[in-house]
């Protein structure tokens, strides 16, 4: 994978890691299951979408079918950055952002739509599908060499509300001068998709990365899957940190490291709605949950939280959350 990436794959397995999961530390040991997984042949595809890069892994006793099962799977990624990706400008979010309609929106468009509101209202506000304005006011303060002014902030903060969005299945209305941004929860939906798909086909092993990540099954060897996570500090080409995610679960992560407007990282993508800023908490949030689409939304919700509301909302949730502040530890929280 790329060594930018806020993620590695690790098949290694430590007993320290293993030690939170004794069910699988049982599996890695078993005889009969290293026999099962030394018959499964695996097939991987790597491409670029929602402007970055995707790795799918599949692994399947059949070769054809592990075959057919990737094949299926760009179609399903094509589809879904053809309803919600803003790096396509004939996406149907881009069209619906040009005039401020969409009639007859597809099913996952207002599903994902559905999940975003939920999530909103759940953190307050927290996240916000219709935050774009304060992308867009943060990328033209930076190529100006400065930073946005109270006013501009103002303005543009004055038109990020998740509840001024309305959508059923006849269409979908923005009020003039909002827009839509799924930049922050379709990569997870992707990865839900993606594995729904591979259930229905018959597949029980997949890595399947869309920028966030759902597993099912088991890793190559039948080891669980286990991801290291980018320390975002000390640039170490060994993560600092790793989790095992569970079969039929998903982790999502997002830090400050990659895409910034100041270069002391102070201020950078992940913009808080309320304040049209970035927090100030934390550099890395990974959130592990059986749903990518939810873990990918959260991962913002909690850049915005201190660290003495983080296991409230971790218990609210029902997520497991990892987190690097602004000087480099980490910190560990389960539901």
């Amino acid at each position: 994978m790329n060594p930018t990436r806020r993620q590695y794959l690790h098949f290694g397995m430590g007993l320290g890691v293993l030690s939170a999961f004794p069910a699988l530390s049982v599996m890695a040991g078993n005889t009969a299951v290293q026999e099962a997984a030394s018959r499964i042949v695996w097939r991987e595809r790597s491409l670029t979408g929602f402007g970055t890069t995707l790795w799918l892994r599949i692994g399947d006793p059949s070769a054809d079918k592990a075959d057919v099962a990737l094949d299926r799977s760009v179609q399903l990624l094509r589809q879904i950055e053809s309803q919600m990706s803003l790096f396509d400008e004939h996406s149907a979010v881009s069209r619906l952002n040009r005039s401020g309609e969409l009639r007859k929106p597809s099913r996952e468009l207002l599903d994902v739509i559905d999940l975003s509101s939920r999530i909103s209202a759940g953190s307050g506000g927290a996240f916000d599908i219709t935050m774009q304005p304060l992308w867009l006011m943060w990328t033209r303060a930076q190529a100006e060499s400065r930073l946005p002014t109270a006013k501009e902030r103002d303005a543009a903060r004055a038109l990020v509300n998740w509840r001024a969005l309305s959508a059923d299945a006849q269409r979908i209305v923005l009020p003039k001068g909002r827009l839509l941004s799924l930049n922050g929860i379709a990569q997870g939906f992707a990865a839900d998709a993606l594995r729904a798909q591979m259930q229905s086909a018959g597949i029980r092993h997949a890595m399947l990365d869309t920028g966030e990540t759902a597993v099912l099954g088991s890793a190559p060897g039948g080891l669980p899957w286990r991801f290291g996570i980018e320390n975002v500090h000390l640039k170490e080409t060994t993560p600092a940190q790793s989790a095992v995610v569970p079969d039929g679960y998903a982790m999502a992560t997002s830090s400050d490291a990659h895409t910034t407007f100041t270069v002391d990282r102070v201020h950078h993508h992940i913009l808080d709605p309320r304040t049209a800023d970035s927090p100030g908490w934390w550099s890395s949030v990974s959130v592990i949950a059986k749903s990518a689409t939810l873990a990918d939304g959260l991962t913002k919700v909690f850049f915005m939280l201190p660290p003495q509301q983080v296991q409230q909302a971790v218990r609210q949730w029902n997520v497991s959350v990892i987190l690097q502040d602004k000087q480099g530890r980490w910190r560990r929280f389960s539901a």
